[in-house]
């Protein structure tokens, strides 16, 4: 399965599912985002991104890199860790 982005295909490398996540909830996290951002150098080729998808009761943290075929979301988990969450501009959530 894979999806698109703005016309260029996205697909989820296997490497991505270790967490546990399904490939549809990856997909579907990475076209519901809250916020997605090219990382800088020398990264600049990576996009961090933080989604929903239905069935996962927290956000999902996604890495993709940018190929001249499409989008591989090669990195994805939950909860996202807070370093992500702020590389992205988002409130770190409160521990109990």
């Amino acid at each position: 399965m894979d999806g698109e982005e703005d016309g260029t295909p996205v697909f989820v490398h296997p490497h991505a599912l270790k967490h546990g996540l399904t490939e549809e909830q990856v997909l579907q996290a990475w076209e519901n985002f809250a916020a997605k951002r090219r990382r800088r150098t020398p990264n600049e080729d990576q996009t961090a991104c933080i989604g929903y998808a239905p069935g996962v009761a927290r956000e999902i943290q996604m890495v993709a890199v940018s190929k001249p075929w499409g989008t591989m979301i090669y990195h994805a988990m939950t909860p996202a860790q807070d370093s992500v969450l702020d590389e992205l501009g988002i409130p770190r959530r409160r521990r109990r």
